[in-house]
């Protein structure tokens, strides 16, 4: 299997994966039990699901899920997309970046990912006619939205990574900083698209978070 063929079979699988796990949300909530050995589950378990409101966000591959799964599935309300490529290769975009989405949407990227500059987040932005932002995570790279971000410069006291080596991964922006700034977007995102508490976070840079700028 080639790799992009790979690619959009992983795609695809995990777009199945989240369909099958919120059809099974639903047959909790409403009263059944989807546990494959028929365990008991909590009491109210059922009772506690709001699946009227979902956001979906992930990083990399997770983010270009995140984006698949809602152009697929319309009960997902709300989704962020942490660097995450949305093309199979140079030519081939994954149907999301083709048509676009009507429902609130970020990109987040690396320093120098926006949708300005990378094909597939434009041909997805400029598709896109629900609420959007572009945001950047200055001096940051691909893996700062994960935990590399701290553990390399952990690791870094005892193996003396090269900067060259440790610096294309997590970037040199500060790991307390980067997950401060993510923790409050992506809350903020949610609590205005699925709570429905506007934030002014959402609406311009922020002085407490100036690893963070606003593209668009």
């Amino acid at each position: 299997m080639s790799g992009v063929e790979g690619l959009k079979k992983a795609i695809d699988n995990r777009v199945r994966d989240t369909h099958f796990v919120l059809d099974q949300l639903e047959v909790l909530r409403d009263g059944g039990n989807p546990d494959a050995e028929g365990r008991r589950l909590p009491n109210g378990l059922g009772r506690a699901l709001d699946l009227d409101r979902i956001g979906m966000f992930g990083h990399s591959g997770g983010g270009a899920t995140a984006a698949e799964a809602m152009r697929a599935d319309r009960r997902i309300d709300a989704g962020i997309n942490m660097d995450g490529t949305l093309q199979y290769s140079k030519t081939e975009f994954l149907p999301v970046a083709r048509e676009g989405l009507d429902r609130p949407f970020i990109l987040t990227g690396k320093a120098d990912q926006t949708h300005l500059n990378k094909p597939s987040w434009q041909s997805f932005w400029d598709r896109s006619n629900g609420w959007k932002r572009d945001l950047g995570l200055e001096r940051g790279s691909h893996f700062s939205y994960t935990d590399a971000q701290s553990f390399v410069p952990a690791l870094d006291e005892y193996l003396d990574i090269p900067a060259q080596t440790r610096e294309p991964y997590i970037g040199t922006v500060a790991p307390g900083r980067s997950t401060a700034a993510q923790r409050a977007y992506v809350t903020a995102f949610f609590d205005q698209h699925l709570l429905g508490r506007p934030r002014r976070l959402l609406e311009g840079p922020s002085p407490s978070h100036p690893e963070v700028r606003f593209v668009r």
